[in-house]
């Protein structure tokens, strides 16, 4: 995956999860990363690129965070529904 794919997948992936820039640096920190927040909003927004190390640790936090949240909703298929 080249870096420019891997930045605009973390950017969606914080996008749909709509996490902010500090909840997601908080956790960044939290597990090891070493830049700071404004650094990590730009490299979210393409601007500023990081080293792989750093990147798969944004990632990472990414992860954990997006399993964290509670589970949406979900549509059922026709084979799911339960008759009466």
């Amino acid at each position: 995956m080249t870096a420019q794919a891997q930045q605009r997948s973390a950017r969606f992936a914080a996008d749909a999860a709509e996490l902010t820039v500090q909840e997601l640096w908080l956790h960044y920190f939290s597990i090891g990363g070493n830049v700071r927040a404004f650094e990590l909003d730009a490299y979210l927004n393409g601007v500023y690129p990081l080293p792989v190390g750093d990147r798969n640790l944004v990632a990472l936090a990414l992860n954990e965070l997006i399993d964290d949240l509670p589970q949406r909703p979900r549509a059922v298929f026709d084979d799911d529904v339960v008759s009466p």
